[in-house]
């Protein structure tokens, strides 16, 4: 059965639980997850990939799929608990035999992990909202069951015939429970008999004490049938109803659906809402961070309700206090005891994705409840941190290239006292506050801001570029002098440059300078700091390196953008298979990571990846690109407009999708068939403005109505764009004809990107930090 073929059959109901008259605990529902059954990914024990499941709250559970012995994240192993590591891992034992994990067959679902050896099948299972795991074990090959706790954290403090309880040391407040799910007692020595159809499963809780963690197992008893089975449709509609992509390439499909469903479950609501930074080190808001991952963690995602909830969870915490230097600006970190405000990109990033928010939702409500916020970030701003050029001004580390060295704080990649990126992320939060101003008649407020924001925009290009270097400045420094190193941050603040060949020509500077096969890097090779590996311990602090060489996935999305933008999506779609083949195939299941080393090591033919293995803005940036620049949806609902502007692929010759936007769901379609493009879109609910962007063809504007199916069509001289009625006559029918002007912009394109190929590591070039010597604390 392919993936197309499991969406027909969400039809059909298949059951997770096998229950007995005898299991009077185990629900009988029946759970619809045929999808993610479809989408599994095996691992072999050669492999023994990490994997790991959030319960959308406060709590992730990771793991290894046969042995614990991650070179990076074994610390972190196990239940995380409100960023407390509770303990490490658990023990099955079968008739006092050891469930042999290593040795086992391990498929990685989304909604669980499954585990098989000769003596049962276990099963790992977190439920939404709900601070217990399910340890399920079917064909249970024995009489009797237990599960231990294990990690130098957890203690065994008693048992009685209910469960055997522990607590840790990281959280000593709480008590843990172990408790069989298919019988309600245990025996002295903690094990349960397994039921006549071979069930022998545990739950763990965890609470404020012993008869709150006993009441969430006895919740869990009535209740895991239904917590199952809404946590699995609610993953279930994320990749067949607010997102879905069936072409004729399965590892494609399989790899957006897991990247989706991997980057959900980064979307949380530890301390108000927020996203995750990555697992296992980052499990906690970051004010950049999430701003960066919300477009392609929530708004693609048809995530609008979610998102707005992050929008005002961090309004909630923005620095009110008006004597703060950090005054209007929203946390760069949130944990869940305290604030950090030391960041300057987090806040414009913030301001702009509330204008976005608002186009992908058209939430104008929102706007007059968000504006006393978008007045403090700007005006906080404007009192602490604006030359007199009209830049955002910021200490060194303030960035998101922030790594200090200890402990006297000097950063490893200085960027103050105005970088590229900022200035544009500035520019952006302007423009956005301005709207704000005017839409709710601030008319004084808009005014003022618009000259700074002519200031930003007029001073830049003198500033950034002085004639000599192909590429603009990373940064402005405290000598007023700008610093040439070639850093990937110029993606950022590429709009400035309003020369067409100039803005293609730097494209291909930073692809062939930065772009490797497995992504970004953070620095030129070419730079005498530059670093080839990320971790390098008998050279260099890992931090040296953090923002001097190391690729950083995030980056990519930006750099496939303008890539699209620039006409040449083939190139773009490289990277973009690239890392779907790391995302399914290589370190943690389904995901992509932060960082990997610039440089494969020596015989081999990849780097090493590094950083966490679930990073939010990868993840993010990934699902974006492809939403908004591939299949090029860019819904407007301030203008009621639904701009579509398909760049896709030529590997690409049919598929399906679907994506909800406006609360509704557009459904759309592609076929290229000898050289004629076909693209059909249905907006099931809403009157739209509707606005077909060709590359080659001036845009064909349409006004259509709710389930009304628009075709577009387009061979070697002409765009047709034909609306069909609900059902099915043709009710308007628009043409246009080859534009001089764009097959103009395509041939300088065609010409400036010729034999463009992906940055190739230098070997051969002795590179300074590696003759040095660091000794690790």
């Amino acid at each position: 059965m392919n993936f197309r073929h499991s969406l027909i059959g969400l039809l059909c109901l298949i059951s997770f639980f096998s229950c007995s008259e005898q299991e009077k605990y185990v629900s009988k529902e029946k759970i619809n997850d045929n999808i993610l059954q479809e989408i599994a990914v095996p691992v072999s024990k050669e492999e023994n990939r990490v994997v790991t499941y959030t319960n959308k709250r406060s709590a992730y559970f990771q793991t290894s799929s046969h042995i614990l012995n991650s070179e990076l994240y074994s610390w972190f192993d196990g239940w995380n608990v409100g960023q407390k590591r509770i303990f490490t891992d658990y023990k099955i034992e079968i008739d006092e035999k050891a469930f042999d994990r290593k040795n086992s067959e391990v498929i990685a679902y989304p909604h669980y992990l499954q585990r098989k050896t000769d003596l049962a099948v276990e099963k790992l299972i977190l439920f939404d909202d709900q601070d217990v795991l399910y340890v399920s074990l079917e064909a249970v090959k024995g009489k009797k069951t237990k599960l231990s706790l294990l990690g130098d954290q957890i203690k065994e403090t008693g048992k009685d015939k209910q469960a055997t309880y522990y607590t840790s040391t990281e959280d000593p407040s709480k008590v843990l429970a172990v408790a069989p799910s298919h019988k309600e007692n245990i025996d002295e020595n903690g094990y349960a008999a397994v039921t006549k159809s071979g069930r022998g499963g545990f739950y763990v809780s965890i609470a404020k004490d012993k008869e709150a963690a006993v009441k969430l197992i006895q919740d869990a008893r009535e209740k895991h049938g239904e917590w199952f089975k809404e946590r699995t449709q609610r993953m279930t509609d994320l990749i067949t109803e607010n997102t879905y992509i069936h072409s004729e390439d399965p590892h494609f499909d399989k790899a957006l659906a897991w990247l989706t469903l991997t980057m959900d479950g980064l979307v949380t609501h530890q301390r108000g809402y927020g996203i995750y930074a990555g697992i296992p080190w980052f499990n906690e808001y970051w004010g950049r961070d999430t701003f960066i991952s919300l477009p392609g963690g929530t708004l693609v995602l048809g995530e609008t309700d979610i998102a707005k909830k992050i929008l005002l969870s961090f309004a909630d915490v923005q620095d009110k206090k008006s004597s703060s230097k950090y005054y209007g600006r929203i946390p760069n970190i949130v944990k869940m005891e305290s604030l950090n405000y030391h960041t300057t990109d987090g806040t414009p990033r913030f301001i702009g994705q509330l204008l976005e928010y608002i186009k992908y939702s058209g939430d104008n409500t929102l706007i007059k409840t968000m504006y006393p916020t978008v007045k403090r970030s700007v005006d906080g701003a404007l009192k602490n941190w604006v030359n007199k050029k009209g830049y955002l001004t910021h200490e060194d580390a303030d960035t998101w290239m922030d790594a200090r060295r200890e402990p006297d704080k000097v950063a490893y990649s200085p960027r103050g006292s105005f970088a590229n990126d900022i200035q544009a992320l500035w520019f952006q939060q302007l423009n956005a506050a301005i709207y704000f101003a005017e839409v709710t008649n601030h008319k004084s407020d808009a005014k003022r801001w618009q000259k700074i924001a002519d200031k930003v925009q007029d001073n830049f290009m003198h500033d950034f570029f002085d004639g000599t270097h192909a590429y603009m400045a990373d940064r402005i420094d405290h000598d007023n002098q700008p610093d040439f190193q070639f850093r990937p941050n110029q993606l950022f603040a590429m709009d400035f440059i309003t020369n067409d060949e100039q803005k293609m020509k730097l494209t291909r500077e930073i692809w062939e300078h930065l772009v490797y096969p497995w992504g970004v890097a953070s620095l030129s090779q070419e730079d005498p700091n530059f670093h080839p590996y990320h971790l390098a311990w008998e050279h260099y602090h890992k931090d040296a390196a953090y923002h001097n060489g190391t690729i950083w996935q995030w980056n990519n999305g930006y750099a496939m953008q303008r890539m699209i933008e620039s006409g040449q999506e083939d190139i773009a779609f490289q990277l973009f298979q690239n890392m779907n083949v790391q995302s399914l195939d290589m370190g943690a299941v389904g995901s992509m990571n932060e960082n990997a080393d610039a440089f494969p090591h020596e015989g081999k033919d990849y780097p090493k990846l590094t950083g966490t293995y679930m990073q939010a803005w990868s993840n993010g940036e990934q699902l974006r690109v492809w939403y908004q620049y591939f299949l090029g949806i860019q819904p407007n609902a301030i203008e009621n407009k639904l701009v579509v502007a398909p760049r896709i692929p030529s590997k690409l010759n049919q598929f399906k999708f679907k994506e909800k936007i406006f609360n509704d769901q557009l459904e759309g379609e592609y076929q290229n068939v000898d050289g004629v493009e076909t693209y059909t879109y249905t907006l099931k609910e809403k009157d739209i403005q509707f606005v077909f962007n060709h590359k080659l063809f001036q845009d064909l504007e349409i006004d259509v109505k709710a389930g009304e199916r628009v075709k577009v069509t387009r061979d070697q001289k002409e765009l047709t764009l034909t609306v069909f009625s609900k059902e099915g006559k043709q009710r308007a029918l628009k043409k246009a004809h080859l534009d001089d002007a764009l097959l103009a912009r395509q041939a300088q394109s065609d010409e400036i990107f010729e034999g463009t190929n992906f940055c190739k590591p230098n070997f051969d070039k002795e590179y300074a930090c590696m003759k040095e010597t660091f000794q690790k604390n």
